[in-house]
């Protein structure tokens, strides 16, 4: 859950749970670590994943961003009481 530990999933997971995401509006808790490696977990609806990186709506900075796929560490659903 949001405020734990970042999620971990394999990049398979992470990939096909963002790409099911984007079908269905579905936010998602994901664990990213940016260039100078700094960790943090944001809150994202997907809108579009191609070529190695996912552009979603960022809930945490309250903005579309474009993340690399390789940096995300982990995604989680997020609870229903989380939303």
């Amino acid at each position: 859950a949001p405020g734990g530990s970042l999620p971990r999933t394999s990049s398979a997971e992470t990939l096909a749970t963002m790409q099911a995401a984007v079908l269905t509006g579905e936010a998602l808790w994901i664990g990213y670590v940016n260039a100078e490696g700094s960790a943090s977990q944001r809150v994202i609806a997907p809108i579009r994943v191609e070529g190695g990186f996912v552009t979603a709506y960022d809930h945490t900075a309250d903005e579309v961003r474009t993340y690399p796929l390789h940096r995300v560490t982990g995604v989680a659903e997020l609870a229903d009481d989380a939303r």
